[in-house]
């Protein structure tokens, strides 16, 4: 599978929040001293993986910014599928 540079987080693995740290500090992954959380374009959105900087590449040939279509296999589940690459992935929410 061809790759590229995630285009959410430049191949950082952090994405920044934006100029005004948000009011919450919390958050698990929430880096203060750069206002940035862990990727959730190109690996962190997957359960128990971390953001790797690359992403798969849109038929168009760009990395894609993932947007992804959740459908049930079971009671608590679920498979994402992006809609532009293909993307695959399962959580299991475990009730």
């Amino acid at each position: 599978m061809n790759t590229g540079i995630c285009p959410v987080c430049n191949g950082s693995k952090r994405k920044w929040l934006g100029p005004n740290p948000p009011q919450w500090t919390n958050i698990a992954g929430y880096d203060k001293d750069t206002n940035t959380l862990p990727c959730t374009n190109c690996g962190g959105q997957y359960m128990s993986f971390d953001a790797k900087g690359t992403v798969p590449l849109r038929p168009d040939g760009k990395p894609c910014t993932h947007s992804y279509k959740a459908v049930t296999v079971s009671n608590c589940y679920h498979r994402y599928t992006c809609e532009h690459c293909g993307d695959v992935h399962h959580i299991d929410s475990g009730d």
